[in-house]
Formats: C-alpha cells, sequence, structure tokens
C-alpha cells in the first residue's frame, strides 16, 4: 500500500476487508465505491490489498497476483459447447498446455477411472492446437497412500495450467476433499492464475449449501442439504450451486429437473435451506465463468443461467456478462417457521 494514501482512506479498506471476512459483500462493495469516487483505486491480491491514487498509478506488477478463470458447468464437459469452455480456459497459457483432471468426486464408483478417462481422450482431441499434457489423479480417497492428502499424488495440480474435477457423487467429494492437500493446493492455484473447472458432482460439492443428489434420488432420503466445502466464499461469493437445471431425462414420466429433484422436491428443498446464499442454477450444456479479477462472470454454451433468491429470480443467456454485485444482490433467505 503506498505510503502517500490518506488515513481515511487506508480506515475504509480496512473496513471493506473486514467486511468480506464476514461475508458482508454488499457493505464492501459499497466501501470499494467510496473509496473509488473518492479518487484511489483497489487491487486485490492473494495477501490482501493494495490501494493508488488512481488507475493510472498501478501497484508494481510483483506485487499483484491475478486469480485464474474459474468455470462451473451445468453439464456437456464432453460436447461441442463444452469444447470451447475448455478452450477459454487454457488460451492464456503457452503450448503445451498442462492439464490436471481430478478424479475424486467418482471414487466411489467400482470403476472411477472411466468417466475421466473419456474426458482426458476428448480434450487430447478437442485441444489439439494446444497441445495438451493431461495427467489424471487418481486420488479417491482420504486417507490412504495415493489420496487426496498424499503429496506425491497430487503433485500434478501444482504444476497445471488447467484443473478440471466434475462427475461422481457430490457427498462423496465432500467427504474426500474436506481439508485436504487436494483442495489446498487447488484453491491456491487458482488464487495464483491457473485456470479450473467444476462440473456435475464438484460444482455442487464447492459451494456453501450441497445437494447429496444420490441420497435422494436414488436412496429416498428426505429432501436436505449438507454443508458444501464452501470454495466460492474463498473469492468473496457465497452461492450454492444446482446443475442440470433444465434436465429432461425422465421424458414425460419423471420430472428430473433442478439436478435430478423435480419441482416437488425441490419447493421443499428451499424451504429448509439452512443459510442465506444465492442459488445458481445452470442449464445442460452451460456454463458460468467467473473473472475474480474483473469481478464478473459470463454464461456460455447453449442454455441460461439462473440466479434464484427469495425476492427475485433473473435469467443469463450465452454470452452476457454478470457483476459479482448482481450475484450478490440476489439471495435466498431460509424460510422463518
Amino acid at each position: 500500500m503506498s505510503d502517500n494514501i490518506p488515513e481515511e482512506i487506508r480506515n475504509l479498506n480496512k473496513e471493506r476487508f473486514l467486511s468480506r471476512k464476514k461475508g458482508d459483500y454488499k457493505k464492501a462493495d459499497r466501501l470499494r465505491k467510496q473509496i473509488e469516487n473518492l479518487g484511489y483505486f483497489i487491487t486485490d491480491t492473494n495477501d490482501g490489498s493494495i490501494l493508488s491514487r488512481s488507475q493510472t498509478e498501478k501497484p508494481e506488477k510483483h506485487n499483484i497476483r491475478r486469480p485464474g478463470l474459474l468455470a462451473i458447468f451445468g453439464s456437456g464437459e464432453i460436447s461441442s459447447s463444452g469444447r470451447r469452455i475448455h478452450e477459454h480456459l487454457v488460451k492464456p497459457y503457452p503450448s503445451p498446455v498442462k492439464i490436471a483432471l481430478l478424479e475424486t468426486p467418482a471414487g466411489y464408483e467400482d470403476n472411477p477411472h472411466h468417466w475421466y478417462l473419456k474426458l482426458e481422450k476428448f480434450l487430447e482431441s478437442g485441444l489439439a492446437n494446444y497441445h495438451p499434457e493431461i495427467t489424471r489423479i487418481a486420488a479417491i480417497n482420504n486417507d490412504v497412500h495415493g489420496g487426496t492428502n498424499d503429496a506425491e499424488t497430487i503433485n500434478p495440480l501444482k504444476k497445471a495450467d488447467y484443473i478440471h474435477l466434475g462427475a461422481g457423487s457430490p457427498s462423496y467429494a465432500i467427504r474426500h476433499l474436506k481439508n485436504s492437500l487436494a483442495l489446498e493446493t487447488i484453491i491456491n492455484r487458482l488464487k495464483n492464475g491457473v485456470s479450473v473447472s467444476v462440473a456435475s458432482a464438484a460444482a455442487i460439492a464447492f459451494g456453501r449449501f450441497a445437494l447429496p443428489v444420490y441420497e435422494i434420488y436414488f436412496a429416498g432420503h428426505d429432501p436436505s442439504w449438507m454443508p458444501g466445502l464452501d470454495v466460492y466464499t474463498e473469492f468473496g461469493l457465497n452461492i450454492s450451486i444446482i446443475p442440470h437445471w433444465n434436465n429432461r431425462e425422465g421424458g414425460t414420466d419423471i420430472d428430473t429437473r433442478f439436478s435430478y429433484m423435480g419441482e416437488k422436491r425441490f419447493q421443499k428443498l428451499l424451504s429448509v435451506i439452512p443459510g442465506p446464499t444465492t442459488i445458481i442454477g445452470l442449464d445442460e450444456h452451460s456454463a458460468l465463468v467467473f473473472d475474480f479479477a474483473k469481478e464478473t462472470a459470463t454464461v456460455m454454451g447453449l442454455g441460461n443461467i439462473t440466479l434464484l433468491g427469495s425476492a427475485k429470480t433473473e435469467i443469463f443467456h450465452d454470452k452476457e456478462i454478470i457483476p459479482f454485485a448482481q450475484i450478490r444482490n440476489i439471495c435466498y433467505f431460509p424460510v422463518t417457521q
């Protein structure tokens, strides 16, 4: 922070920092605008924030760590629309681009490698111009050698330009990624410029509250939420993700919208949500790409993105850009009993 910044501005920035830490992002956004209206510019970094007198007085480059892009897929990682999104995420990096696929969410399956092997082959072909070097990381457990806490196993995450994790079970992913070295590494890499994408189970697991899809849909558990990994809060966003928002696999017989919950169960889920959060619904073959440096999210793909709050719902289409402030302003609150 520059030595010639007035104490008043420093104090406003400290108040903004504390507001972000408490999750009061509306107040933090208001304080940012107040600081900028007074003629000062804020650059957020991994270690805090840097104040400068105006946008023409930029902080020194070596102090800035620009976060990477984060894409949340509704589905369609292996499709023509998905290929376009993967390409958007790897474009900033020199060839050969290094890609790491973390298989943890599918660890409960008899063959947890099947889906990620298909994705590997798809990326080898679809991103051929970038000469991808792809590593599948078979860290399918958190308490065994070769698991999510094994430094040697997850080392490819530290070398990757682009990290993806997706298909599987949300609850399994939470159980085996929570407080793990793998998750810590992914968050740190994202903060320091690596692109990350999450889909399906991983997209749900990364949220503030997570939907235990398999337990409700297959085992018949009552509709409920579980605490998610809350990764998005690391970047100032209190969001909970529902992929497969417009799913139609059940045809006319079974309502499989809202990640296979259907309308009736989804309304029950809304009535028991444990705390305030912005619910983001992602249609099939769609993604929302977050640029943390710009504090915007861009819709990509064939479907829509829905922001669901208690007071209003907003729907966005391909190529539309959503400011973070707008995401934070659409919040779903628990129902008062």
